[in-house]
């Protein structure tokens, strides 16, 4: 069966352990039904643990630094925006003839018009975001009901939780007592033989976190991660009511996950712990099943446009340099030599650049800027990253492998020094038509 839409589901901050396939505290079955209808990509990571850099790198199949978005725009001056001469997977569809809608959080900076979309509908942040959300849904499902069925579409619909501001969701909510809820084994980690600054981040007052409130916030953050699958369910619904659900690509994912206590922090930022990076990416494709129903190869969510385009049929653009990850369901075994990277370069506790490359075993850290620290974590041995072992002398040669990986990936995807990205003419580029962050944009379809 030949895909006739393409259906893109966001969370903001959604945590991969926190899937109901994964933790059984969890309770997601709408995506417990997608993940057993399709694909799980059980090592999915993202390129930056921030907003508007991971979605640049959603859209583009670019890296951050490749795309010139390196940190959520306004922080330190950066202007952060996707420059809309950009090629994204909106452009590419549009392009190719589909129709092209988006509803909810973007994070972009600009309108959504001039990154490749023919509809949208970006609500701004309120409180609670439960409803923004409800109301995002509610913008998606009357879109299907008004849409041509035999018109192609790619349809992303981008939900605000389980990003704070932290709420309980009722009636989600009642299944998670505040007081049942698990702390994370890392949380008592004394950051010894790390960065300084992690100590001072966790000693922030929205850094670090008391066991009491840490299980009312996670109390909230399941009953979001409920909400937001009822929501999944409820766009399923109005998909199967027209008949598109069939022949429809579906992926979930989310830009990042959140600390939850791990490592005794709380939310997003400037940590390369796999909490933050790694994320859902559940794919179903129409058509029998894959070889694969779960693909543990390590991936980076660079690759998610051009999976989208492939998963249509559509060829991925030689400017979208992450590719593809569809073909990985239909291999028995992973790529050999297996090894992904990641980035990071602000957050609003400061300028902490970083560049990480993973392998099964190992996580190799290299710091810049005011911070020249190494890390090094053995996963087998130590998978919760409670152990820098960056200093054992039997490790020498692990540590040098994977720093010149490092600077050769930074290298090869047109990587900067650190003063290039603080100049102003980095900061300013890309800039032009902004949108703020309460903005409520509509069309003829959307305005209805």
């Amino acid at each position: 069966m030949s895909p006739r839409h393409v259906v893109l589901l966001i969370a903001d901050q959604f945590q991969y352990q926190r899937l109901g396939t994964v933790d059984p505290v969890s309770r997601t079955p709408h995506l417990d039904q997608l993940a057993a209808e399709g694909v799980n990509y059980t090592n999915m990571f993202c390129s930056n643990p921030q907003c508007t850099p991971s979605r640049v790198s959603m859209q583009t199949g670019l890296y951050p630094h490749e795309a010139g978005v390196l940190a959520i725009y306004g922080f330190r001056g950066h202007t952060g925006h996707l420059s809309p001469d950009r090629l994204t997977v909106g452009k590419v569809f549009r392009d190719a003839g589909w129709t092209t809608a988006y509803f909810g959080k973007s994070h972009l900076g600009h309108h959504l018009d001039a990154l490749g979309y023919d509809h949208s509908l970006e609500r701004g942040v309120g409180s609670p975001l439960s409803s923004v959300d409800r109301a995002v849904t509610a913008d998606a499902v009357r879109f299907i009901g008004d849409h041509e069925a035999a018109q192609p579409l790619f349809l992303t619909v981008s939900w605000h939780e389980p990003h704070p501001a932290f709420e309980h969701v009722a009636p989600f909510d009642e299944y998670f007592p505040p007081d049942e809820m698990p702390i994370p084994s890392t949380y008592g980690d004394d950051l010894v033989g790390k960065p300084p600054y992690q100590a001072k981040r966790r000693a922030m007052p929205h850094g670090g976190v008391e066991v009491d409130r840490l299980q009312e916030e996670l109390s909230c953050y399941y009953s979001m991660i409920g909400h937001v699958d009822s929501l999944v369910g409820q766009v399923r619904r109005a998909l199967e009511e027209r008949g598109m659900w069939d022949d429809a690509v579906v992926l979930f994912t989310s830009d990042h996950g959140d600390m939850m206590g791990a490592h005794g922090f709380r939310l997003k930022g400037v940590l390369p712990y796999d909490e933050l990076y790694r994320i859902p990416f559940v794919l179903k494709v129409p058509g029998p099943p894959a070889e694969r129903a779960v693909v543990d190869d390590l991936c980076v969510n660079v690759a998610q446009p051009g999976t989208l385009l492939a998963s249509a049929g559509l060829p991925v653009p030689a400017e979208m340099t992450g590719g593809s990850v569809l073909d990985r369901a239909s291999h028995v075994s992973p790529p050999e030599d297996e090894c992904v990277f990641f980035e990071h370069y602000a957050a609003y506790w400061g300028l902490h650049p970083f560049r990480v490359a993973r392998t099964r075993d190992w996580k190799y850290v290299r710091h810049f800027g005011d911070t020249l620290w190494e890390e090094l974590y053995d996963l087998a041995a130590d998978p919760g990253e409670l152990h820098n072992v960056i200093d054992r002398e039997d490790l020498a040669g692990t540590r040098r492998d994977l720093r010149l990986r490092v600077d050769e990936w930074w290298e090869s995807t047109g990587g900067r020094d650190l003063d290039y990205y603080e100049s102003d003419d980095f900061r300013n580029w890309g800039h032009s038509t902004l949108v703020s962050d309460n903005a409520l944009w509509n069309d003829a379809a959307t305005s209805k």
